[in-house]
């Protein structure tokens, strides 16, 4: 594996949100982050200790995954642990392959690779972070936070792959971590001596930096221009666009509002789906039919849901879509330009805090931006490639 070197330009670049990083540590909540940390740290030594790993029974087992931040990606976490690690693995079956994945004598890839496909259920940012806060001097934490982190920083030290795809063997998670021990070494004058100290570092920047960056710079570094055309002022306009946008993305749009109108046009006719396709159970189904809009997929499964809050509150859209949190999905806020700030702050809170990168703002502007680029791109794919 080739060593990764930074440039003069991404040192310095580093070294001043370190530098802000200290002041940021002195305030109450970069106290309480460090404070959670460090005691996620001891639960996971604990819990996972070559002499208790043996001793967990199915609860105890259940706790401790309830307890991993991966698992706030599901909303009825019992049932995942349940349904997709215990039933598909076998209890003793999980603790075997954990305590050879920890603390056995082969060479580490093997045992990553080895413990990747005999246990299912258990992803990349799961076996990172129990791996990060056992061995913290050793090994990182690989989820969201650093593969939005770095290309935000413009440290381009990985293949792009691993941001698009994610990682896929023992061999590329040691890239992520050679690239990230380069980062810590940069870091260690500011206080950074462990992988649990940089994760801090990459939250502070998760969460405090790139929230509060220019409105008028789009994630990836995409200049946002306003629309000449299209001028989005009302819920029902902003629902009309985004279901004529889902049909020209290729998507099948839903609407819970199919009796609104919008320019003389009912948005059901708009839609390309009355009824929601049945993807789950009941439950799910009923909370997916009061969502403002959806994109489905092919496969009749949801991949985008929108919530439109034009004059309510953002909280009741943020609860809204949060009740299908245990899906893949992305969830998608679409208001005016001056409801991101209260948008931003409302991720603090603890119930959508772990699973933020999940959630995204689209402003009116930003919609209709988004359409009018769409339009032309799809005229041009049907005509070189056809429908």
């Amino acid at each position: 594996m080739s060593q990764v070197a930074l440039t003069v330009e991404q040192s310095q670049l580093l070294k001043k949100h370190a530098a802000d990083f200290l002041e940021w540590l002195k305030t109450p909540k970069g106290q309480a982050d460090v404070k959670e940390h460090r005691d996620h740290e001891k639960y996971v030594k604990d819990k996972l200790s070559p002499e208790n790993i043996d001793k967990l029974d199915e609860d105890e087992f259940r706790q401790f995954y309830k307890t991993l931040w991966v698992s706030n990606f599901w909303g009825n976490k019992d049932w995942y642990i349940d349904n997709k690690l215990i039933t598909r693995n076998g209890l003793d079956r999980i603790k075997r392959e954990l305590k050879k994945l920890l603390y056995g004598s082969e060479d580490f890839v093997l045992r990553y690779d080895t413990f990747h496909e005999n246990v299912k259920g258990f992803g990349p940012s799961a076996i990172t972070e129990i791996l990060h806060f056992i061995y913290p001097e050793k090994f990182c934490l690989w989820n969201e936070k650093p593969k939005t982190v770095l290309p935000y920083l413009g440290l381009s030290i990985l293949p792009q792959r691993f941001f698009k795809y994610g990682i896929t063997n023992g061999s590329e998670y040691m890239q992520c971590v050679g690239a990230l021990q380069v980062i810590k070494d940069e870091l260690k004058d500011f206080g950074i001596k462990d992988s649990i100290d940089l994760d801090v570092f990459f939250w502070y920047i998760f969460s405090d930096v790139i929230p509060s960056k220019p409105k008028d710079v789009i994630t990836k570094g995409v200049a946002i221009q306003k629309p000449s055309k299209i001028q989005i002022d009302s819920h029902e306009a902003a629902e009309y666009y985004l279901l004529e946008l889902g049909k020209t993305l290729g998507y099948l749009s839903y609407t819970v509002d199919q009796q609104k109108t919008y320019q003389g046009k009912r948005l059901g006719e708009v839609a390309l789906v009355q009824q929601i396709p049945p993807f789950a159970g009941e439950r799910d189904m009923s909370s997916a039919r009061e969502i403002d809009v959806i994109w489905f997929n092919e496969d009749e499964n949801p991949e985008c849901c929108f919530e439109v809050e034009h004059t309510t509150d953002i909280v009741h859209g943020l609860d809204r879509l949060i009740q299908l949190q245990h899906l893949y999905v992305k969830f998608i806020i679409v208001a005016p330009e001056d409801k991101r700030s209260k948008f931003e702050a409302l991720l603090q809170r603890v119930q959508y805090r772990r699973i933020r990168d999940r959630f995204r703002f689209i402003s009116y502007e930003e919609l209709a931006t988004l359409y009018e680029h769409a339009l032309p791109f799809h005229d041009l794919k049907v005509r070189l490639l056809g429908e």
